[in-house]
């Protein structure tokens, strides 16, 4: 598959998904997973949402690198996208027009919005993997080209 069209896949896919596995490390530099709410971008940039009180948050801002995967939910056949980030909270002026959109591609019931603490990440990939057994075969392709 060329890079333009796994591209294209890849952002169909994350766009049909809202739920993703964050992985970060904690105070310790231990690995934790943390399940988010996502939307995407054309740029594939990330952007979620947490709250100050929330010790994710401290952790992504001690350690602003986050992985994170989008599972089809679905046993059979297997498709996923890996992505590794660098994260940086959104200012306020940001966070409100991309919570504005953010409601509109993702549905979801976005339950800590309303907390005084909420606050909104972009993360930014530098590395984003594509995993497809649709065909029988496991493929694996990494984006070459993610800007």
């Amino acid at each position: 598959m060329e890079q333009a069209q796994l591209r294209q896949t890849i952002i169909n896919f994350l766009n049909q998904h809202r739920k993703a596995v964050f992985s970060i490390l904690d105070e310790k530099g231990l690995p934790t997973t943390s399940l988010m709410l996502y939307v995407i971008d054309d740029e594939l940039n990330v952007f979620f949402g947490t709250r100050k009180a929330f010790s994710k948050y401290q952790h992504i801002i001690d350690n602003p690198v986050v992985s994170l995967s989008v599972i089809e939910e679905v046993v059979d056949p297997l498709k996923v996208v890996d992505i590794r980030g660098d994260v940086m909270q959104l200012s306020s002026e940001d966070q409100d027009k991309v919570h504005t959109w953010f409601k509109t591609k993702n549905p979801a019931k976005y339950y800590v919005e309303g907390a005084e603490d909420f606050v909104m990440f972009k993360l930014t990939p530098h590395f984003v993997r594509w995993l497809d057994a649709a065909s029988g075969e496991l493929s694996i392709v990494d984006l070459s080209e993610i800007r």
